[in-house]
């Protein structure tokens, strides 16, 4: 794998997590005494090499040494970049300065994409992982270079998911906030930076350390479903809405030992969560209101029956898992009621609010109650929602579950910047068409509505449950301490396609 701008910060620490994954590390950098240093200190195996990545024929013939050398490639991490040397505004900018920010920011990441994305389709297999930023989400005063640099990467990454995913190649964009690396530290240094502003704007009331972001690296370039998707490392800057500090506090964003209770864990996607987390050896609860299918749960997890709506029952139940088996330290909010596909104009208020109430006040009433034994320990913990996979695009016949899941993913932002000073992470896995699950509920006519869209799916194959419970369990382990807020796309590229279900009958 190659890794640019590894010399320093966040391309080093990616180093170190791929490295000690046992992967064969190339490490590139402008600074080859340092690459070089640092590829020595990983062991043998692992190489530095002199690059800059504004120079497209130095790109060129590297990443073809390197093709040469090993037989594949198959990891591109595009982290090189540089930041504007001075905050000022755009009429003051000198225009050369905006070309040498392009110039490495956006031409670098194209040219050293272009050129592993042609060892990849060959090979027929790969990832690439680019380095975007939260400030291509807002803007960021006297950085209107850097922040549209930083957008243009997440248009490229979207683009390259869709054109290669046939290919076997899969392209996504990691987006960190304030991380503590050597440009934030000079800025500082020069008077330009105040870190404690900085954190105060963070919902986890600090900056990212580079080790936690190379974390959010390492599993989006393994995450095999996962194509175009931006991933947030930034601790819930962008979900945050509000005017006033985000934060008062830092907390570590880890998650305390304890019991994970999966709410509709005794069937579905829910079973296929609470699975993951037996083989990950933690003790496993799956709530949920079918009795005959908790009743047939195996032995290595406690099944309990709870009708999930009914905010009393709920609370008891936490407050008797604590007692019984120890504190919820992850709760997984993965119930949910088949909306059964029929016109909306022949749909009761009623049947509308059950389906509604099942999607989002269930997920509510769970988290609440898990939060409040959480913030009782004075440890935290984590929560992660499963909305319905139209919260992001609407389905024809299903506007109970598109609601629902909007409204989940609109939750998860609120929660998690009103609970991380209780040291509550709280995430959403937006999964995309869980075909192998819901066909057998359709009528023909929208088993052709949900199949359809198989070709405008960049991965060619709908989402596996277990794809969704292996992204859901980093989402609930420390490796994502600086992930909160983030609905967390695995819908195969479907969300970065502009290509979208027909709605004609």
């Amino acid at each position: 794998m190659i890794i640019t701008g590894a010399g320093a910060g966040i391309g080093l620490a990616t180093a170190r997590a791929f490295a000690a994954a046992g992967d064969t590390v190339v490490l590139t950098d402008l600074d080859i005494s340092a690459v070089e240093a640092h590829a020595a200190a990983l062991g043998d195996r692992h190489v530095g090499l002199a690059m800059d990545v504004s120079d497209e024929a130095m790109v060129i013939a590297t990443i073809a040494a390197v093709a040469m050398r090993f037989g594949r490639i198959d990891v591109l991490v595009n982290n090189a970049g540089i930041v504007d040397p001075n905050a000022s505004k755009v009429l003051d900018k000198p225009i050369g300065e905006v070309r040498r920010l392009i110039g490495v920011n956006v031409d670098g990441c194209y040219v050293a994409a272009r050129e592993a994305g042609k060892v990849m389709i060959q090979q027929a297999s790969g990832s690439i992982v680019n380095l975007s930023s939260g400030a291509a989400l807002s803007a960021l005063p006297g950085r209107t270079p850097y922040s549209m640099t930083k957008a243009a990467i997440l248009g490229l990454t979207n683009a390259l998911a869709c054109e290669w995913a046939t290919s076997g190649v899969r392209v996504n964009a990691v987006l960190p906030g304030y991380v503590r690396t050597e440009i934030l530290a000079s800025l500082e240094r020069a008077g330009k930076f105040d870190p404690s502003v900085a954190g105060a704007a963070v919902p986890l009331g600090r900056m990212a350390e580079p080790e936690e972001i190379a974390a959010a690296i390492l599993h989006v370039a393994g995450a095999r479903h996962m194509t175009g998707a931006a991933f947030l490392a930034d601790g819930g800057v962008a979900a945050y809405g509000g005017r006033e500090a985000a934060s008062s506090a830092p907390v570590s964003g880890c998650v305390p030992k304890g019991t994970v209770l999966v709410t509709g864990g005794a069937s579905g996607i829910g079973a296929a969560v609470a699975d993951h987390f037996v083989r990950l050896g933690a003790k496993v609860v799956a709530a949920d209101g079918d009795r005959h299918a908790v009743a047939a749960l195996p032995d290595d997890r406690i099944g309990i029956v709870l009708d999930l709506t009914d905010e009393d029952a709920v609370e008891a139940a936490v407050a008797r898992i604590a007692a019984t088996i120890g504190p919820v330290a992850v709760l997984v909010n993965a119930a949910s009621v088949d909306d059964a596909a029929r016109p909306t104009i022949d749909r009761s208020l009623a049947d509308f609010r059950r389906i509604f109430d099942a999607g989002l006040t269930a997920a509510m009433i769970a988290a609440r109650a898990a939060a409040r034994a959480m913030a009782a320990t004075g440890h935290g913990g984590a929560i992660v929602n499963l909305p319905s996979g139209r919260a992001a695009s609407g389905m024809p016949r299903g506007p109970a579950n598109s609601a629902a899941g909007a409204a989940v993913s609109m939750l998860t932002k609120s929660l998690a910047c009103e609970w991380a000073e209780h040291n509550i992470r709280v995430n959403a896995v937006v999964s995309g068409h869980l075909e192998v699950l819901e066909a057998a509920e359709l009528e023909p006519a929208d088993q052709r509505d949900l199949h359809q869209p198989r070709s405008h799916v960049p991965i060619w194959r709908p989402s596996d449950p277990a794809d969704i419970a292996d992204a859901v369990a980093f989402l609930a382990s420390d490796a994502a301490s600086y992930v909160t807020g983030m609905s967390y796309p695995v819908d195969g590229g479907y969300s970065a396609s502009t290509r979208r279900f027909r709605t004609d009958s």
